[in-house]
């Protein structure tokens, strides 16, 4: 059987943007039924949550913890697979979420600070008021606060380390890429949300006029298929540019990472 190894270099290439998202669906493709019951194991229950009655702001935020915590749990379990993908020319999702679980908790603080600045820039927003141009700055502001924990993620995962160690670890990746890192991530992210709304879409042309529970019914179904196939891409994609920075840093190869992840490449 051919291995992934025959397709890829023992020193990982430097990537552009454009070879990294060319990269991304390229991995995605191999893998795709695989991905989606990584992120179908979690976000489907996780979606149909939004189902339950809101009647306070308790449940509302009970409700965006799931949600944020799904979310996380495919980003850690993706990039393990990514990591599989190179070694094994494989994805086993059943190791992607045992990893998960070796790392949860530092996996669970990743989630505390994805929050705190969402939460935050959310608050800014609404204290500069929603306009065109407040709302492109406070994306990009978020954006730019998402680089550090974005590379936790990773550092976590592939390296082992836990969230105190890897936050420094992650800052030192990102220290003299930040304008490149911020831009990256912004492609990205409009990528994974056109893919969304490509897929959301659709769905609109079925929605009742009247808002009653049938109408939020569909709305909620219908969040079920972006809420599974995209994540996946967003996830892979930021491993990639993790792997890239480590590559142009650090030498970083195919042997260092079957160190790190425990993993015997084929």
């Amino acid at each position: 059987m051919e291995s992934a190894l025959d397709d890829v270099e023992p020193l990982l290439p430097e990537r552009s943007l454009g070879d990294i998202l060319n990269e991304t669906f390229v991995i995605y493709g191999r893998h795709f039924a695989k991905f989606l019951g990584l992120a179908g194991a979690v976000q489907i229950p996780a979606t149909l949550v939004l189902l339950a009655p809101i009647e306070n702001a308790a449940i509302y935020i009970i409700l965006n913890l799931i949600s944020l915590i799904a979310l996380v749990s495919i980003f850690g379990a993706t990039i393990y697979a990514v990591g599989q993908h190179y070694l094994t020319d494989s994805v086993m999702v059943v190791d992607c979420y045992r990893r998960l679980t070796w790392r949860l908790v530092s996996m669970a603080i990743l989630a505390a600070i994805f929050a705190v600045i969402t939460i935050m820039g959310l608050l800014l927003l609404s204290f500069v008021g929603v306009t065109l141009y407040s709302f492109a700055v406070a994306i990009v502001l978020i954006l730019g606060a998402y680089i550090v924990p974005a590379l936790v993620g990773p550092v976590v995962i592939v390296e082992g380390v836990k969230t105190i160690a890897a936050l420094p670890r992650a800052f030192e990746l990102a220290r003299q890429n930040v304008l490149r890192m911020s831009w990256d991530l912004l492609v990205c992210f409009l990528v994974a949300f056109g893919l969304g709304f490509v897929l959301f879409t659709p769905f609109i042309l079925f929605f009742p006029s009247e808002t009653d529970a049938l109408s939020r019914t569909l709305v909620v179904v219908s969040l079920i298929a972006p809420a599974v196939v995209v994540p996946p891409v967003l996830s892979i994609a930021i491993t990639l540019l993790y792997y890239d920075l480590r590559v142009r840093n650090e030498g970083f190869n195919i042997e260092k990472l079957s160190q790190e992840m425990g993993l015997a490449a084929v």
